[in-house]
């Protein structure tokens, strides 16, 4: 076995606040559950056989999230990227690699009959609502052909990257956030410093809007 895929995940749309919990958990048992399942049964086949990879598939909302009405989608690729990180260092020494996949919108059914929107309270309209009404009206650009001959190239390469984002404004999404990220952490550092036992105490950024 050389590569084991994870690609299966669906999404539902509704707000966190009104979800059941049923729904949100039985989104989780795809989106994450299905990848540690079948992670933890090809791991220790790559183990026995001295290599192989894993892809993972997340989404560029699993690495900025933030996408309203997506609270057990994005909660779930973020643990996928946790988990695969921690993978990633457990079995190094083996020879097992991993590649966390993150796509921006591609012309699947992900966002068609695939998805069920749910009743979006009127409180929720200006945020769900409007995802929705975006979702409804936009021809993604991404094409799953390409992406597909990306990553089998990218998979016979000696060294990959951990990360792969995939489509133009993913990338644009993927490169903002993390700038924005290094400048709040940049912000904040002599506060988080200031934490430990034998740190002088320090004053809180300008509070500017």
């Amino acid at each position: 076995m050389d590569v084991v895929v994870n690609n299966a995940g669906y999404a539902n749309l509704e707000p966190v606040e009104t979800a059941s919990d049923d729904e949100f958990r039985r989104q989780f048992e795809t989106n994450f559950w299905g990848v540690y399942n079948v992670s933890k049964a090809a791991v220790p086949i790559l183990r026995r056989q001295g290599g192989g990879i894993i892809i993972q598939f997340s989404s560029v909302g699993g690495r900025v999230g933030g996408t309203p009405g997506l609270g057990s989608y994005q909660a779930a690729k973020f643990g996928i990227d946790g988990l695969t990180r921690v993978l990633a260092t457990e079995t190094a020494p083996f020879g097992i690699r991993y590649l966390v996949v993150e796509p921006g919108g591609f012309a699947t059914d992900w966002a068609g009959s695939s998805m069920n929107v749910h009743s979006i309270p009127d409180d929720y309209q200006a945020s769900v609502g409007a995802f929705a009404e975006r979702l409804r009206g936009t021809e993604q650009a991404g094409d799953p052909d390409r992406a597909a001959e990306i990553l089998v190239r990218v998979a016979k390469r000696d060294n990959m990257p951990t990360h792969l984002v995939m489509g133009a404004y993913a990338a644009q999404l993927a490169m903002d956030y993390s700038r924005a990220q290094i400048e709040e952490a940049a912000t904040w550092a002599s506060v988080s410093a200031s934490a430990d036992f034998d740190a002088p105490r320090v004053e809180l950024p300008t509070d500017e809007a």
